[in-house]
């Protein structure tokens, strides 16, 4: 009975935030390139590249290394669910619908280990309708944010399960942190020093019954660097050929940071509007914590007050009442670094301007928001009161925030925005994602009408052999030496070669684009987007990453049916 009435809550909860896709047709966010995006990487790996790294169409259609810098997982998922015969719209709606079963799941599991069965009921609602989770899905179409969002619970999840010496802990916390690594490489970035203070924090309180220190660290250590060397063939080249993209152009004007800090009246109005970020607090979009989740916070602070009176410091903080407090702290930072009080900290770490907005440190709030929800259940010593607290607030949660998960409106015609014809990617899309675009190239181009260029009267004697993304191949035949111009962006990896043995020199051609010298006769002249040193090196990592932890889960595996027999 218990466990149908667990399954029953987070159904309510993933269908309080997913109703909206029952609808038959999609509506419009800020970010509708998800469609472009799957139909771009299908036929990358329809191609046969792999990892995708080059999108041939779009940067107006001279092609970018877009899956080199935009992480990959949804859209290798999306392209999955594409490949099986769902329509782009159907692909789109399956991966917003999984991170609402795998944000829910990850959630209740956390919470129902820390806090108890409703304690993790409590912390799966809380982050499952998180507005911040409505406003990335429904109003910003921050798809990849979302899934970064998914994955943080189960990432805490997997630290508590090293601790307690529960076997599949390691499994959990690198296929999470992989999961992390893959979606969103800004979420990331702010994740990874919050998850490490909460390992160092729940080691104290769990310190009576579970590793010690040293294996603690190599465990938990372990799992971060096998997950980081198994997304390294995403991570090493994503920060080291940045400087090749015109990403540092478009950090500047409305995209710098200083633009969009926010003011703490804002966490406590809905204002729920479906425009967009600007200076100061008249936002047309909600940076809301939640009416629910604020009612939680005030409770759980309540009754840490006055267990703080009736405890001694020290008795305080070795008990859970100080771990609380430690998530409280952690909760706080989050939100200060949304402020513009904290622009001093932005103005001196240059990494941090690569997350452009301070505001989405609210997916790392909207986490430890949940957390102390859960934590507050547990702090309500009466039975029956401890109940109606979380029965009543759940339905706060389910009465107010399910209005959040909705639309604006629908599209009488999704095709207007969700597509992947390489005519319309060239044409209507590339100028919406322009970000990694060689840093050569025009901002603005105009799409090539021709495949290549070569000296007038010598067309006729070029003949197409092979025309996918990333290879290239041509039948030449010159009277005199020429210059062949391929009209795809050049990048570092592309190669050229002739008669399929012979390196040629690469030169830029008049936009930017590849260029080499083909002598006379008749020769096969070959373009492939290759490997660089770095991308060769972090390949090399993550198929060394993937064996071993491939190894440890059949280890595993058996160790478990052995065990069980």
């Amino acid at each position: 009975m218990k466990k149908v009435l667990v399954g029953f809550s987070l159904l309510l909860a993933v269908l309080a935030s997913s109703w909206s896709l029952l609808h038959p047709s999609f509506f419009r966010v800020h970010d509708y390139v998800h469609g472009a995006r799957i139909g771009e990487m299908l036929l990358a790996l329809q191609e046969g590249q792999f990892p995708v790294r080059w999108s041939a169409n779009f940067g107006y259609g001279y092609g970018m290394p877009l899956y080199e810098f935009y992480a990959p997982l949804p859209y290798y998922v999306g392209a999955f669910w594409h490949w099986l015969g769902f329509d782009l719209v159907a692909s789109i709606k399956l991966l917003y619908l999984m991170t609402a079963v795998g944000t829910a799941l990850g959630a209740y599991k956390l919470g129902a280990r820390m806090f108890g069965r409703s304690g993790g009921i409590f912390t799966a609602f809380c982050l499952t309708l998180a507005p911040y989770r409505a406003v990335n899905l429904f109003v910003r179409g921050a798809l990849s944010e979302s899934w970064a969002i998914m994955a943080m619970p189960w990432i805490l999840l997997g630290i508590l399960q090293i601790y307690r010496k529960e076997k599949t802990g390691f499994i959990t916390l690198t296929l999470s942190l992989i999961t992390l690594f893959l979606s969103h490489n800004v979420s990331t970035l702010i994740f990874l020093p919050f998850s490490l203070a909460f390992a160092v924090a729940i080691w104290f309180w769990e310190r009576n019954k579970q590793l010690s220190i040293g294996r603690a660290i190599a465990q938990v250590g372990g799992a971060y660097l096998l997950a980081l060397g198994s997304a390294a063939f995403y991570l090493l080249p994503s920060f080291a050929e940045k400087s090749f993209t015109q990403i540092d152009k478009i950090l500047t004007g409305y995209f710098h940071y200083s633009q969009h800090f926010l003011y703490i009246r804002q966490f406590f109005s809905a204002n729920w509007k479906y425009g967009g970020s600007s200076w100061g607090p008249q936002d047309d979009i909600s940076f809301f914590l939640g009416a629910g989740q604020i009612i939680a916070l005030i409770v759980l602070a309540v009754l840490l007050l006055r267990r703080a009176k009736t405890l001694s410091p020290k008795q305080f903080l070795r008990s859970r009442n100080g771990f609380y407090a430690v998530l409280l702290a952690l909760l706080g930072l989050s939100l200060f670094m949304t402020l513009l009080k904290s622009q001093p900290i932005w103005d001196h770490i240059p990494l941090l301007h690569f997350v452009q907005f301070p505001w989405r440190y609210l997916s790392v709030a909207a986490v430890f928001i949940a957390l102390l929800a859960g934590a507050s259940v547990t702090l309500i010593t009466h039975k029956m009161v401890r109940y109606l607290y979380v029965l009543l607030l759940g339905g706060v949660l389910l009465i107010g925030n399910t209005f959040f998960f909705r639309p604006e409106s629908y599209l009488e015609n999704t095709d207007s925005f969700y597509y992947s014809s390489p005519e319309r990617i060239r044409s209507e899309m590339s100028s919406i994602l322009p970000d990694y675009i060689p840093i050569q190239m025009a901002s603005e181009l105009t799409p090539p009408t021709e495949k290549y260029l070569v000296p007038g009267g010598t067309e006729s004697k070029v003949e197409v052999l092979v025309d996918r993304g990333h290879q290239k191949l041509f039948r030449t035949t010159f009277t005199s030496p020429a210059t062949f111009d391929l009209m795809v962006a050049d990048f570092p990896g592309w190669q050229v070669e002739l008669d399929g043995k012979t390196p040629l020199v690469k030169r830029l051609g008049q936009h930017g684009t590849i260029a080499a010298d083909v002598p006379a006769g008749e020769h096969l002249l070959g373009f492939e987007f290759g490997s660089t040193p770095i991308r060769s090196l972090a390949d090399t990592i993550s198929a060394i990453s993937g064996v071993i932890l491939l190894g440890y889960v059949i280890f595993h595996h058996t160790e478990s049916k052995q065990n069980n027999v």
